[in-house]
Order: structure tokens, then C-alpha cells, then sequence
């Protein structure tokens, strides 16, 4: 060792930085395998044990007292190829201590996370999106979904899949539901039918939406009880997709109004706002209505898993009720103000053959009919 140098890495040192780095170039954007050549395949070790604060005090980023002190410390150690091992070393200037430092830290702990997560349960993100209004664009931060499922699953694979439903026609049209519901069902068939539950017939989704309400309500609907999924809901503040509580945050209330006898039957279903009955019985001549609404009104009016079950719960009991009074009618008008989870599970939850077919509305400058399902 020379006399100007500190103490080299032991052995034990550079196993456990091997083990930290999982044998893998810590240079930002590198990754390389390091214990395989990567043209020949050959098995060997290729790796450079690099020094942040330098061995020596005349060497890159070397320091007068601290080189000898944090010559054989991990924490001042990177596994680099030699390629990007030469190249911190000759420009000092641009790979500084703290550039090192961040890059190290950034790659052990994408290593930690990733391992943290072998054995846990995969689960394929589906990301449905639509403009809002028929104009707004919108899109789905893949990152941000894959930290939303953690740390409770893993991705199932590294683009999830995509579904996206477009129409030029005008918002809010008969033309415009019927062009966004054939795409809508045709990617669920190509992509999830035919493709995903093909090759997994037990796979789990995450869902990320979004989307009109309406179509929401549709996807839910199409994905039904049988396949196994989770929805979430995205915040503005802070801006995630992960759920904000674990705990019930809201309740949820029924109420029922007979205006005259028959058989025309509105569920109004009021959680982000409180619709008014006027601007339902404007646009449907209803004999019944059914209302479900948050204690609290808000987007925020579900916050957690908990006040999703709650929900729900409540919004089947209701349907139970309306299908065992009315058994004869055919259909049940649904007047929404809910955000995404709901509109979600609203579909989802629909039970074929048992509850009247549901005849969706959207607001747009007052109340038009949107889609159907079941029946």
C-alpha cells in the first residue's frame, strides 16, 4: 500500500458493496451487470471498486484528512464499471462528492426496494384515460402508479397496460358515447380478454382512470366481481394516486321519495356535490327517487379503501331494495355526482340478471343520457 494512500477495502467491505449495488454499475443511467462480459457472456468479475472521497489526498475529490478516514467505509465506496470509473476520476469537476454521493444513494435504494418487493403479489396496472369534456387531455404517470400499489404489490410488468378512448364528435352526443364505448369494449376485449387473462386467468389489476364518469362506470362494469381489482383514486394535494387514510373519513346516507305511484325510478347518487332534485325531474319524469349521498360532499368525499366499501355497500343495498319492490321495470336512471373509486364500483358491482339495467346520465350543462349497462 503507498505511504500517501489509505487503508484498502477489505474483503467484507466489498462483498457488501457488491450485495448493496446487486452486482450492478451505480453510475446513473448504467445498470450494467458487472459479473458477466456483456458481448461474450462470459462469468467474471469486471467491476471497479471507485472511491468518492479519494484513497488519496492528491487523487479525485481526495481531502487531506478524510481520504485515510473513509478509505475502507462503504459508505464512500461505488461498484462503477471501468468505463464510467475513468470517467469520474478524470472529471472530477462535473462528478463532485455530492454528485457521487446522490447517485449511490439513489441506485441502493432502487436495489432495496426492488428486492423488498420479491414474493409479494403482482398486479398488472391498467391505465384508462379519456379526455375530460371530450377536449381536455389527460394522461397517467406510470411512476406514480407503481408507488401507489407499493408496498402491498408489485407491478406485473414495465408499461402496464394503456387504454384510451378518443371521439371527435361532440361531447355528450349519442355519436360520442357510442364511438368511446365501442373503443372502450374493443381494448378491454384485445387487451384484457384476450391477451392479460389469456396468459394469467388469476391476474390482479390496479386500476388508474381518467375518464368521463359514465365510461369509468363502464370499465367497472366490464371488469365486474370476477376479476380480481383494486381502483384508485388520484389527489391534487398532495399530488398522488395512493390513498390519503386507512380509516372511514365519511359516511354515507339513503333516503327514498315517492312522488306519485309507478314505476319510473332515478337513483341520485350525490357525493362530490349535491345534485338538486329539480334538475333531475327536469329531464326525467320520475314516480321514485333514490337518493345516496356523503354526510360530506366534496372530490375528497372518498379518501380511503374504507369509505369505498362503505359506499358501496350502501349503493348495492339500495339496488337490492329498488330490484325486490319494483321486480317488474326494466331500468333504473342513475344521475351521478361522484368521484372516480365510485364511479368505478358503481359497474363493478352491478349484478347481471338480478338488478334492472342502469341508464347512465352525465352533466354537461344539464343532465343527457350517456350509456347503459346490463339488462
Amino acid at each position: 500500500m503507498s505511504k500517501n494512500r489509505g487503508p484498502s477495502p477489505s474483503d467484507a467491505t466489498i462483498r457488501m458493496l457488491c450485495v448493496r449495488s446487486a452486482g450492478r454499475c451505480q453510475f446513473d443511467g448504467c445498470n450494467e451487470f458487472l459479473f458477466q462480459d456483456e458481448i461474450t457472456l462470459t462469468n467474471g468479475n469486471f467491476s471497479n471498486v471507485a472511491h468518492n472521497v479519494a484513497s488519496s489526498p492528491g487523487g479525485a475529490r481526495g481531502d487531506l484528512v478524510r481520504s485515510h478516514l473513509l478509505s475502507d467505509n462503504i459508505d464512500n465506496l461505488l461498484l462503477l464499471c471501468p468505463k464510467h470509473h475513468k470517467l469520474v476520476d478524470d472529471h472530477p469537476d462535473i462528478y463532485t462528492e455530492e454528485c457521487l454521493r446522490e447517485m449511490k444513494q439513489k441506485h441502493e435504494k432502487l436495489i432495496y426496494e426492488q428486492c423488498e418487493m420479491i414474493g409479494k403479489p403482482s398486479s398488472e396496472i391498467l391505465m384508462f384515460s379519456s379526455p375530460i369534456k371530450g377536449k381536455l387531455e389527460v394522461s397517467i404517470n406510470l411512476q406514480q402508479a407503481v408507488e401507489a400499489i407499493k408496498p402491498f404489490k408489485r407491478p406485473n410488468s414495465f408499461n402496464g397496460i394503456p387504454i384510451v378512448v378518443k371521439s371527435s364528435a361532440e361531447y355528450n352526443s349519442k355519436e360520442y358515447w357510442k364511438e368511446t364505448v365501442r373503443q372502450l369494449e374493443a381494448q378491454f376485449d384485445r387487451l384484457i380478454c384476450n391477451s392479460a387473462m389469456v396468459i394469467n386467468p388469476e391476474q390482479h389489476f390496479s386500476v388508474f382512470s381518467i375518464a368521463p364518469i359514465p365510461l369509468i362506470i363502464k370499465l367497472g362494469y366490464l371488469m365486474g366481481d370476477k376479476i380480481p381489482a383494486d381502483i384508485y383514486q388520484k389527489t391534487r394535494e398532495p399530488d398522488t394516486w395512493k390513498w390519503l387514510y386507512e380509516e372511514q373519513k365519511n359516511d354515507f346516507i339513503f333516503e327514498k321519495k315517492v312522488i306519485r305511484n309507478g314505476k319510473k325510478v332515478a337513483l341520485i347518487i350525490s357525493l362530490t356535490a349535491d345534485i338538486a332534485e329539480s334538475r333531475v325531474t327536469k329531464v326525467f319524469d320520475a314516480d321514485v327517487l333514490y337518493f345516496i349521498r356523503a354526510s360530506q360532499f366534496g372530490v375528497d368525499a372518498i379518501s380511503s379503501k374504507a369509505d369505498l366499501k362503505a359506499f358501496w355497500q350502501l349503493y348495492q343495498k339500495v339496488c337490492d331494495e329498488i330490484a325486490n319492490e319494483f321486480n317488474e321495470i326494466k331500468e333504473i336512471s342513475v344521475f351521478p355526482a361522484i368521484p372516480v373509486s365510485a364511479a368505478f364500483e358503481i359497474g363493478r358491482r352491478y349484478m347481471q340478471r338480478v338488478y334492472p339495467k342502469l341508464i347512465i346520465y352525465e352533466e354537461n350543462k344539464g343532465f343527457n343520457k350517456a350509456l347503459e349497462i346490463g339488462g
